[in-house]
């Protein structure tokens, strides 16, 4: 019997809803990404190759006002669940989307019919008395966000190896061992830089695996010699662990042209004039 037939029934429902979290990339990535699979079942579900474990979870009512008016989404779960541990004391450095499914264990098909009844990413994870709050928001809110991409500025507004800015992360990154951790600062052995002037690391990225498989990304701050200052907690990294360090840019067209190599994409307008020309300054001498 199809979902919309035992939806509509009076005594043969059976209601359950799946919860599947995906943090990381695409299928096909490496690492790959990495899978929580939750139901308010009281027995294991397999579905579409997850097995959902059963969890107490309650959440909000779906809203389909058809406006985007607390379009958020809250749902408790045990503040003990192993995806809480992905956000305690700092934030995941990819995003982790969110996948709700409805279904009836009463549905007599193979396999059963779980359709989905909402979609979007997880926005953040706190912790009240026992429990685990998540709050999500829908695919439908990034349409909250419209506007100019492109401004009317010197520098290239381009996100540093995105899609506009295409330069080549691979040929900018080194791999480097790490010597000594102090907080949220990293020493490297001695010629990490290679061929490159360390100094243009800054504003760069620093890459490692944490210990579950997952990629942990921190931006570098500063660099002072062998020394570099990252933007936030260094989670699961530790001396002798092995990091990408990307380069940075400084968005101008010397490094766009000389460091990456990628002066054909340079957002830029460098030649906007600096002096008013409708000012005190005569333009004819």
């Amino acid at each position: 019997m199809s979902f919309s037939g035992i939806e509509t029934s009076r005594q043969r429902g059976a209601p359950v809803t799946l919860y599947l979290f995906v943090y990381g990339g695409a299928e096909g990535d490496s690492p790959p990404p990495q899978a929580f699979a939750y139901t308010d079942a009281e027995q294991d579900i397999t579905y579409e190759g997850f097995t959902y474990v059963p969890k107490p979870i309650t959440r909000d009512n779906v809203n389909s006002s058809g406006t985007l008016d607390k379009s958020t989404l809250q749902i408790r779960m045990p503040r003990d669940i192993e995806l809480a541990e992905e956000f305690r004391v700092y934030p995941p450095a990819q995003v982790m989307s969110l996948i709700i499914r409805q279904g009836h264990l009463s549905d007599p098909d193979s396999p059963r019919e779980f359709l989905v009844c909402w979609s979007g990413r997880v926005l953040s994870v706190g912790r009240e008395g026992d429990e685990c709050v998540i709050a999500g928001e829908p695919v439908s809110s990034s349409l909250r966000r419209p506007g100019l991409r492109r401004n009317y500025q010197l520098g290239c507004p381009h996100v540093l190896y995105g899609a506009q800015c295409q330069a080549s992360e691979a040929a900018a990154t080194v791999t480097a061992t790490v010597a000594s951790i102090s907080g949220t600062s990293i020493t490297l052995n001695a010629g990490w830089d290679g061929a490159f002037d360390a100094a243009k690391f800054t504003e760069g990225l620093v890459k490692w695996t944490n210990d579950t498989g997952g990629i942990e990304i921190r931006k570098i701050l500063s660099v002072s010699g062998d020394t570099l200052s990252l933007g936030g907690l260094l989670r699961d990294l530790n001396a002798s662990d092995t990091v990408s360090v990307i380069l940075g840019c400084n968005h101008q067209m010397g490094d766009c042209r000389d460091l990456h190599d990628n002066i054909h994409n340079f957002g830029g307008c460098p030649w906007i004039p600096t002096k008013n020309p409708i000012g005190f300054r005569n333009n004819y001498y």
